[in-house]
């Protein structure tokens, strides 16, 4: 049997990003639980879990001109020991200040190595498997955090057991990765304008954003929401994500294997209807234990499926060198929707309820609906 092109690279890769995702399954519901143990209100948790969307956010324009000065093993490396230290720094500094400061740099490190990773897995992988490629990438992400998320379920808030068990697989995660090489012939323009992705690929932008709005949202509060659900019992709402995180490691292949086959767009609008559909019916059948897994199962695949859609997209628009500024314009995008989210949701859960949870994410994405129409409406005419 012959081996894809590149297949031990990819495998490198992937293996590393996969042990990424068991770090952030163990930090998001555990910082979120934490905070939640200290009294802070749901306003403010969603501020904090949107400091590693704004880090993104932050890094992302610069990422490219790093890329340039130093190389991209350079940057890998420096993330690659950054997020352990931060991570370990989360327990010392018992400080809500402090976190948003920490949470911000964990968000940087995780930031560098996300792109590059990206990068690597769009230039390693070819258009006739790209959707297939990227889709097993990103279920065995989602993986990765279902183990953390089940890792942390079993630690104790109070004895900050998770960030030190979450800090030494961060130190794992470097292993596969720091070997790496540079890919030649990837020197980025100098000057970046994201928003100039953003005018000439709006749907894949779009959906970058959508995908970062309810990841971030989702996951950062539903432990939050699901705490009336569940008897006040913190161990078994930071287990629901781990459903949201199933959705998004299965159903993703079968949205890579039809991405494949059929047209992106039209998958798209199919994504986001379901999307609309199950986020209106969360907050009415939460309290039933077999609808609250079908609906968190089916937010977390349709949640990854735009960022399949989108990043296959993207491997396929963009080439060689503009695949650096492209990935990290990607991220931009995806970063503010990480930043708007959690804070948007957790003030509309403050103002209106907890089943706000739902319901806002769902207008939300009914908005994306109507601006995808229009902006597609408009592509066509030209």
């Amino acid at each position: 049997m012959k081996l894809p092109k590149n297949f031990f690279n990819l495998v490198r890769v992937i293996l590393g990003i996969s042990l990424a995702g068991v770090v952030a399954g163990i930090n998001l519901p555990l910082s979120t639980l934490t905070l939640k143990s200290w009294g802070i209100t749901s306003s403010v948790i969603g501020m904090a879990a949107s400091m590693m969307g704004l880090s993104a956010a932050v890094a992302t324009p610069f990422l490219p001109r790093m890329v340039n000065r130093f190389g991209q093993i350079s940057v890998l490396r420096i993330s690659l020991v950054t997020l352990p230290l931060a991570i370990l720094a989360l327990p010392l500094y018992q400080n809500l200040y402090a976190w948003f400061i920490l949470r911000f740099i964990i968000g940087l490190a995780a930031t560098n190595i996300w792109v590059l990773s990206e990068i690597w897995i769009n230039s390693f992988a070819e258009d006739k498997n790209r959707g297939r490629i990227i889709a097993i990438y990103t279920s065995l992400l989602s993986l990765g955090f279902i183990l953390g998320v089940l890792i942390m379920s079993f630690t104790s808030v109070e004895t900050f057991g998770g960030f030190y068990i979450s800090a030494g697989l961060a130190i794992v995660v470097s292993v596969p990765l720091w070997s790496m090489k540079d890919i030649g012939d990837f020197e980025t323009p100098r000057n970046v304008s994201f928003f100039k992705f953003l005018s000439s690929s709006p749907i894949l932008m779009g959906s970058s954003w959508m995908m970062g709005f309810l990841y971030a949202a989702s996951a950062g509060l539903l432990p939050i929401f699901a705490l009336p659900y569940l008897n006040e019992d913190y161990s078994a709402a930071s287990r629901t994500v781990a459903w949201l995180a199933t959705g998004e490691l299965m159903l993703p292949l079968l949205i890579g294997w039809l991405a494949d086959k059929y047209d992106k767009r039209n998958l798209m609008i199919l994504l986001t209807f379901i999307a609309i559909l199950v986020l209106f019916l969360i907050p009415v059948f939460f309290h039933l234990p077999l609808m609250r897994i079908l609906l968190l199962f089916l937010l977390g695949g349709v949640t990854m499926g735009f960022y399949v859609l989108g990043l296959t997209m993207l491997g396929e628009q963009f080439k060689g060198q503009i695949l650096v500024s492209a990935n990290a314009s990607f991220i931009f995008f995806l970063s503010i929707g990480e930043i708007i989210g959690p804070p948007v949701i957790g003030r509309a859960m403050d103002l209106f309820g907890n089943a706000a949870f739902g319901w806002a994410m769902g207008v939300i994405s009914l908005l994306f609906l109507s601006v995808f129409y229009f902006t597609r409406a408009l592509i066509t005419r030209k």
